[in-house]
């Protein structure tokens, strides 16, 4: 296993933290921006991508292959039952909550996305959890 992997792993979370971070402060400082508003959000939140995609290859090929299998196995199972919860839950609320039909479409489409997110990440760590208890 490679050496300190909660030190690792906590780099990680940072650099994403602080890429997003900035991206989102770019984001509302200059979105609003008359013609390249736009522009500006891609480019932000593209180098941010970029950062994290970076830093988590890295951290990625650092792993030894059991915790990359518990990785790869989490993702696969526990992101399919968060989908699943994730997209019963919001077709759920969009029929059951009068205001989704008020809405604007972009705050829809970013909420629907984001508890979608949500449950898959949750699924992920409790399906990452299972795999290691399960071999302790």
């Amino acid at each position: 296993m490679s050496e300190r992997p909660l030190a690792r792993y906590g780099l990680l979370m940072a650099v994403c933290l602080v890429a997003g971070g900035i991206a989102g402060g770019v984001s509302a400082a200059f979105g609003e921006a008359a013609g390249v508003g736009p522009v500006i959000v891609a480019g932000s939140v593209g180098l941010a991508m970029a950062a994290g995609l970076w830093v988590c290859a890295r951290w990625w090929r650092a792993l030894d292959e059991a915790a990359q299998e518990a990785h790869k196995w989490a993702w696969w199972w526990g992101s399919t039952f968060g989908l699943a919860i994730g997209g019963v839950a919001l077709f759920t609320l969009a029929y059951a909550t009068p205001d989704a039909l008020t809405a604007e479409p972009k705050d829809l489409l970013l909420g629907g996305a984001g508890l979608v997110a949500l449950g898959q990440t949750v699924g992920y760590g409790v399906a990452w959890a299972v795999w290691w208890l399960k071999r302790r």
